[in-house]
């Protein structure tokens, strides 16, 4: 990938209008962890130390948006392409001890600030990052929520470069493996509703997991029925309508388009028989994970490793039939 052989730096007048963005809304800061090499963006992290006002440290990153990130064409519009993350630590964290059970905060400041770049990929409010296991032995968090900054004032959430383009600050919130499955079965506004007035921006590695969820749909299979039967590579994120997940109905159409999100796989599951109506009401359908799908139907297996811009749909005979010369935005 060409962008890997490349480096993105702030100029020093972006610098100085990020740092004074970052002073007046999230407070003032004297101590800088320096990236002493940067093969690709420089990535500081500004240490904002407990007050009377804000028992809790702040770390914000410093050179993520010196690269433009890849955004769908649908959201350009809404100026995207650059973002900081930051982080709430509690006024008793450790911030100097490198033993992982302390750095692994500022470890995932800067491993996401680069999964951008990285990947060829985006990441934005609602986006949640798997690490695969805790992120410490004295933690089960294992994931990470991307939210808004924990300041009332919107204005924290973006600021303008001299020369115009904006960039936005994401808060990174720490998730249990549990709660990223929720999310995805439904989203992440959904999920923060669960956690009602106990809602705190401030790391808690031992806080309430929210795992003890009922979903808002009535599922055909229960969470207990959904197993591990799929052997799959890459993104594995999916497009399904409820025809399927609430009603049982087998697939009957499927297809792979370009992906819409981080961890898309651009696959979409049909029954065939939905109407436009129903197709335009987001309430009809959702994203959820492949292997959730084939548990469903089985049958889509043998398929999901077809290329991009690819179509099935089920013959009389009870079988996929590979749609020829089909186009996006077909149905």
């Amino acid at each position: 990938m060409e962008n890997k052989k490349e480096s993105f730096f702030y100029e020093e007048s972006e610098i100085e209008a990020l740092e004074n963005h970052i002073e007046e809304y999230f407070g003032k800061f004297h101590n800088v962890f320096h990236e002493m090499i940067s093969p690709d963006i420089h990535v500081d992290i500004a240490i904002i130390p407990p007050d009377k006002g804000r028992d809790f440290y702040t770390l914000v990153t410093m050179g993520m948006g010196a690269y433009k990130m890849n955004i769908p064409d649908g959201l350009k519009e809404y100026r995207l392409e650059r973002a900081e993350l930051m982080v709430t630590l509690p006024s008793d964290w450790e911030i100097n001890n490198n033993a992982e059970e302390w750095y692994w905060p500022l470890r995932w400041l800067k491993i996401l600030a680069r999964f951008p770049l990285e990947e060829n990929t985006w990441l934005g409010w609602g986006h949640t990052i798997p690490n695969g296991e805790p992120f410490a032995e004295n933690t089960d968090l294992s994931g990470i929520l991307l939210l808004n900054p924990y300041s009332d004032d919107e204005r924290a959430g973006s600021m303008a470069l001299p020369n115009g383009e904006t960039v936005n600050f994401y808060q990174m919130f720490p998730v249990y493996d549990e709660e990223m499955e929720f999310k995805r079965a439904n989203n992440a506004e959904v999920l923060l509703d669960l956690f009602g007035d106990d809602f705190s921006h401030i790391v808690d590695i031992n806080r309430e997991n929210m795992k003890e969820w009922k979903p808002k749909k009535d599922f055909y299979l229960r969470k207990e029925e959904i197993r591990d039967i799929l052997q799959y590579e890459g993104a594995a994120g999916c497009f399904a309508t409820d025809r399927i997940t609430v009603d049982g109905e087998k697939v009957g159409y499927m297809y792979r388009e370009e992906a819409d999100f981080d961890g898309d796989s651009g696959w979409r599951f049909t029954v065939g028989d939905e109407s436009d109506e129903y197709m335009d009401n987001p309430d009809n359908s959702g994203i959820y994970h492949l292997n959730t799908i084939a548990n469903y139907d089985m049958e889509i297996i043998p398929f999901l490793d077809s290329e991009i811009n690819t179509a099935y749909i089920r013959n009389e005979n009870g079988e996929f039939q590979k749609i020829e010369e089909w186009e996006p935005g077909e149905e």
